[in-house]
């Protein structure tokens, strides 16, 4: 039978509450703690320079480099200050932070708890299934497993401390590593070895329409420094074959929702086959330059679409006196 336990109550523990508060008012929805996660894993990859996406391209030292990596990017995403002996000083708590690939595989070492019971930040979060949580646990002998062999004295939490973990987010979706979820070997290889970097940018749009893309894997596909400038270039060589990339610059994200599309946010985009819209279209649209357009049905002829560089569109909708609006 599985055994039951919960969190520490704010009476049982305050100092572990007064670190969950200060972490939950910085990040109250966890957007900026799976913004650090995938920053630290992209990092590791350092697709711009050697191509990779993947875990299993990494090397044995990478591996075990990552959890040093998500421990910066999050000091560095919150300007938490350096703990007396452990890794942040956050509410006047030292905290540590635990990172693994696995949920509940967090290797504690001995100094957590040999001079009195620390407070661990556990982050988790896998690529496969693009899930991510966080949560803090006050370790002790009671929440341990018995001492196994290792020489570096490791342990791992037991069933008593899984139920003590007080969770910041019990489970999210982590930002997708775009080539690693290509399920078609095909588009995969059109895209991770074109023979020139551009070409491979305008492969993952053109083989992506819909899908989020953040910049890194751009930067994976170019091999090339300045991603924004091969979306841009993308985005002038796509546009005779009726594709648009939306980014995350005022007016794109709106006109995506309007489309139906995700709204991109800094440093990712979508792109889409739009076509005119006409009266009685049941799709969705958006104006672009004054006319309504739609995402492109497949029996849809090819359209050149028109230029939509943000600085253009406000420009014009400056001269207009107007925005860009959706017909009802």
């Amino acid at each position: 039978m599985d055994l039951l336990v919960d969190p520490p109550t704010i009476e049982e523990d305050p100092e572990l509450w007064a670190v969950h508060k200060a972490i939950s008012r910085l990040d109250p929805y966890g957007d900026r703690t799976g913004y650090a996660i995938r920053e630290a894993l992209d990092q590791i990859y350092d697709g711009q320079r050697t191509g990779r996406w993947d875990f299993t391209q990494l090397l044995k030292t990478e591996k075990t480099h990552i959890g040093t990596l998500v421990e910066i990017w999050l000091q560095r995403e919150f300007e938490f200050s350096d703990g007396r002996e452990l890794d942040y000083n956050i509410a006047g708590a030292d905290v540590d932070c635990k990172w693994s690939r696995n949920l509940y595989e967090w290797e504690i070492p001995e100094e957590m708890y040999s001079r009195g019971d620390k407070i661990a930040l556990v982050v988790w979060a896998n690529e496969y299934t693009a899930r991510w949580a966080s949560g803090l646990i006050r370790i002790s002998e009671e929440v341990l497993r018995p001492r196994g062999n290792q020489r570096d004295k490791k342990r791992h939490l037991n069933d008593r401390g899984r139920g003590r973990i007080l969770w910041l987010v019990a489970g999210a979706d982590l930002v997708k590593n775009t080539l690693l979820h290509i399920s078609d070997p095909q588009k995969l290889n059109r895209i991770a070895y074109a023979t020139r970097g551009q070409i491979a940018v305008d492969n993952l749009f053109r083989e992506l329409p819909g899908e989020l893309v953040n910049r890194a894997t751009v930067l994976t596909a170019a091999q090339q420094v300045d991603s924004a400038k091969r979306v841009r270039d993308s985005r002038i060589r796509l546009r005779p074959d009726g594709i648009v990339i939306f980014g995350h610059y005022r007016p794109h994200p709106r006109m995506a929702e309007e489309l139906g599309l995700p709204a991109p946010t800094l440093g990712r985009f979508v792109s889409a086959r739009i076509h005119p819209w006409q009266e009685g279209d049941s799709e969705s649209n958006t104006l672009i330059y004054g006319s309504p357009w739609r995402l492109a049905r497949p029996e849809d002829p090819i359209v050149p679409a028109p230029d939509i560089a943000p600085e253009k569109l406000n420009k014009w909708s400056k001269d207009q006196g107007t925005s860009h609006r959706m017909i009802e």
